[in-house]
């Protein structure tokens, strides 16, 4: 299955069996449940949770797709997830874990080009001309030099 880097927070991923990712955008419960009746299938067997699970969430899940054998979430939710649901997923037969997937927003560049901002520094050069010379703005300099 291939790494998923996307924003995740308030959505809900899916993985299907051929590796497909569904992200229902909603907010709403309601509007919720109703894509995961509309978009999920037989053939899911994964499923990612980014918002707390419920029980109606987890009954819609399980009814729109008979077949998943996991269901994750963050940590943070998997620690709030009562007990009662995890018993009761662990009863049926589906693997309820905790799952950090990397969210937020990819880096804009890349980390060969931030070690060089400490490598230049450590040089001795300044944070306009180690600006100049990767092309990067001056205030992200400044970031990752704080950052050290």
């Amino acid at each position: 299955m291939r790494c998923i880097k996307s924003f995740l927070f308030g959505y809900l991923v899916i993985f299907s069996s051929m590796s497909e990712v569904v992200v229902l955008r909603s907010s709403q419960k309601d509007r919720l449940i109703d894509e995961i009746n509309r978009k999920l299938n037989d053939d899911t067997r994964k499923v990612h949770l980014s918002i707390r699970p419920t029980i109606n969430i987890l009954a819609s899940i399980l009814t729109a797709a008979q077949n998943v054998k996991s269901i994750t979430c963050p940590p943070s939710l998997y620690e709030r997830t009562p007990r009662k649901i995890r018993t009761a997923l662990d009863k049926i037969g589906i693997d309820f874990q905790a799952l950090l997937l990397t969210p937020g927003r990819p880096r804009s560049h890349p980390n060969w080009k931030i070690d060089k901002v400490y490598a230049l520094e450590d040089k001795g050069y300044s944070a306009k001309e180690i600006s100049d010379e990767l092309g990067i703005p001056l205030t992200t300099v400044y970031y990752y030099l704080k950052k050290e």
